[in-house]
C-alpha cells in the first residue's frame, strides 16, 4: 500500500508570535524558560543532580519531543546541557539560525499576533530575521488602552478607536484583528448597549485589564463591524492560553449566539487555538457556519503526543477546507520549526490510518494535508505565496 508523506509540502502558519534576535547564550534553565506556556519563573530553577534519564523537573512530552529532536538535528548527545550547547553555536548567527530552521520545514509564511511581546517588534524586521512572509494581525486590546488615555470621553473614545481600526485594516499585509476578550470577561459577548458600555468604560480607565465587560462587549462588536465592513477575519483566542484566562467562559461554544447573527453571517471569523480542549466544539461551530474557520495552534505543539489524537478529532466533523495549520510560537525559532515538524509527523500518520481502513486513497489524503498546511490559508485568505 502506498504511503502517505507531507515530505516537501510548503507550509503557512496561521497563528504565531515574533521574537527577538537573542544576543545572550542560552543556559538550560533560561532554555527551558522559553520553551513553557507557564509565565511562572519557579516552574524551572535547577537541572542540576538529576540521575540519567530523569525528566527535568517541570517538563513535559512537548519539551522531551523537543529535545529529543534536537538532538538529532545536531548529532549531539540527548542531554539539556549538550543541546543547549549546540544550539548556542549554532545561534550565534541568529538570523542564519532561523532561516535554517524555517527552511528544514519549508515554512514559507506566516500570521503573526504583534500583540505580544510589547512594545511590538516589527514586521520587516522579523521577515528579513526568518526569510518568511510575514502577515499581520492588529490586536484590539492594545489600540483600547492607547485610544482610551488620549480620549476625553466615552463617545470621543469611541471614534478615535473605529477610526484607528479602520487604519490598522487598511494597511499593507494587516488581515485582520484580534481578540484576547477570553482573557478578561470571556467569550460569552452581550448585545451592543452603549449606557452599561459607559459606566464599564470607566472601570477599564482605572485598570485596564479588569474583566470591564459591558465595555468589552460593545468594543468587540465594533471590531466584528469593522472587519465586516472590510472583508478581512476576526481572529478570536479561543480555549486555554496562559494562567489568566477566563477558563468557565473559554469554550468557542459561548461565541455561538453572536457568530449566527445575522450581521455577522458574511464575517470571516478565525478561531483562534481551535478551542482547545473544547476542539470539537470549534469544529461544530465550522461546520455549520460558512465564513468561520479554525486553527490547530497551541494545541500543536505544546501537547506533544496529543497532537495526532487532536487532529484526528478535529477532523471527525470539521470540514477539510475550513481548518489550517498553526504553532503559537512565541519565543525562539526552534518552537516554530518544531510545530511543523511535529504536526506533520502526528497528521501524517491520521492520514495513512484513513488510507489503511480504505476511506481514502493516497493521493487524496496528500492533497487534505496540502490543504491544511498552506491551500487554506491561500484560498480563505485570498493570498497566493
Amino acid at each position: 500500500m502506498e504511503k502517505v508523506s507531507l515530505g516537501g509540502i510548503k507550509v503557512v502558519d496561521v497563528h504565531a508570535h515574533p521574537f527577538k534576535e537573542s544576543v545572550e547564550m542560552e543556559t538550560p534553565v533560561s532554555f527551558l524558560r522559553k520553551l513553557s506556556l507557564s509565565v511562572i519563573p519557579e516552574m524551572f530553577t535547577s537541572v542540576d543532580g538529576l540521575e540519567k534519564h530523569h525528566p527535568y523537573p517541570g517538563s513535559n512530552m512537548w519539551i522531551q519531543i523537543l529535545l529529543r529532536n534536537m538532538a538529532k538535528y545536531y548529532s549531539c548527545e540527548e542531554d539539556l546541557t549538550s543541546i543547549v550547547e549546540a544550539r548556542n553555536i549554532r545561534a550565534k548567527d541568529y538570523g542564519r539560525y532561523t532561516k535554517e530552521l524555517f527552511q528544514d520545514v519549508n515554512l514559507q509564511g506566516t500570521i503573526m499576533d504583534f500583540g505580544y511581546p510589547q512594545p511590538p517588534l516589527d514586521r520587516v524586521e522579523f521577515e528579513k530575521l526568518s526569510g518568511a512572509s510575514v502577515w499581520e494581525i492588529s490586536r484590539i486590546e492594545p489600540i483600547m488602552i492607547t485610544e482610551s488615555k488620549r480620549s476625553t470621553n466615552f463617545d470621543e473614545f469611541v471614534c478615535q478607536y473605529r477610526k484607528r481600526l479602520q487604519e490598522d485594516l487598511s494597511m499593507e499585509k494587516v488581515v485582520g484583528l484580534k481578540t484576547i476578550i477570553a482573557y478578561r470577561s470571556g467569550l460569552e459577548v452581550f448585545e451592543m448597549n452603549k449606557e452599561e458600555a459607559e459606566k464599564s468604560y470607566r472601570e477599564f480607565l482605572e485598570n485596564d485589564r479588569s474583566p470591564a465587560k459591558a465595555f468589552r462587549d460593545y468594543c468587540f462588536h465594533i471590531a466584528m463591524e469593522a472587519c465586516t465592513e472590510t472583508d478581512k477575519f476576526m481572529h478570536i483566542h479561543t480555549g486555554i492560553g496562559d494562567g489568566e484566562v477566563v477558563m468557565t467562559k473559554a469554550s468557542p461554544s459561548f461565541l455561538l449566539d453572536t457568530l449566527r447573527k445575522d450581521k455577522y453571517k458574511d464575517t470571516k471569523v478565525h478561531l483562534v487555538h481551535g478551542g482547545y480542549p473544547w476542539m470539537e466544539e470549534a469544529a461544530f461551530i465550522v461546520s455549520i457556519l460558512p465564513n468561520v474557520y479554525m486553527d490547530i495552534s497551541l494545541q500543536n505543539p505544546f501537547t506533544g503526543h496529543g497532537v495526532e489524537r487532536i487532529i484526528s478529532q478535529v477532523l471527525e466533523l470539521a470540514p477539510f477546507d475550513k481548518v489550517m495549520y498553526g504553532s503559537d510560537a512565541f519565543t525562539v525559532p526552534e518552537m516554530n520549526w518544531m510545530g511543523v515538524k511535529l504536526f506533520a509527523e502526528c497528521f501524517e500518520r491520521v492520514l495513512n490510518n484513513w488510507v489503511e481502513k480504505d476511506y481514502m486513497t493516497a493521493e487524496k489524503a496528500r492533497y487534505i494535508g496540502e490543504m491544511i498546511l498552506y491551500r487554506n490559508f491561500e484560498k480563505a485568505y485570498k493570498i497566493k505565496l
